[in-house]
């Protein structure tokens, strides 16, 4: 299956791996690089690990400022985190097995988010817990906003849809 030059894996990735594709497809099996195949099957998995990591602390970074940052919810901010659920949800659909893998990701990404939700809220630190207030389900589930206040009891529920720019 070497059907490239040996450099070429490293000089342009998408080449070699359609060529190395091509030939799976059309049976030419004659010899398989072991190795890079090996290297790109791997970083598959990272890349899948990855993505679902970032999305999440999108998800976590937005939860963590609807929370606290009451005045300034808007639809703008409830489209990006039905965005990134909505990924969060395909992801774990084609990859159940990253499933397993949520609650540790949580633990790893929560500082970091905490620490995007201070810089971008302009709130101090002691603002937001030091762990992840939410659960599990919390975080996963399309459409649940923190309501920590009660906001919604006293301005009734989605009350920050109605609102009107001056």
């Amino acid at each position: 299956m070497t059907l490239s030059p040996p450099d070429a894996f490293s000089a342009d990735l998408s080449a070699w791996a359609e060529a190395q594709a091509r030939a799976l497809r059309e049976g030419r099996t004659g010899r398989p690089d072991h190795g890079n195949l090996s290297a790109v099957v791997g970083r598959l998995g990272l890349r899948e690990r990855h993505d679902l990591r970032a999305r999440l602390g999108v998800v976590l970074t937005g939860l963590l400022r609807w929370a606290e940052q009451v005045d300034l919810r808007c639809h703008g901010w409830a489209a990006t985190l039905d965005n990134q659920w909505l990924r969060i949800e395909r992801s774990l659909r084609d990859d159940p097995s990253l499933r397993r893998e949520i609650p540790d990701l949580i633990a790893r990404i929560y500082p970091a988010a905490k620490a995007r939700a201070v810089l971008e809220s302009a709130l101090f630190d002691e603002s937001f817990p030091d762990s992840c207030p939410f659960s599990d389900s919390e975080i996963l589930t399309v459409g649940v906003y923190p309501d920590p206040h009660g906001d919604e009891a006293i301005r009734g529920e989605g009350w920050w849809m109605l609102k009107v720019l001056p």
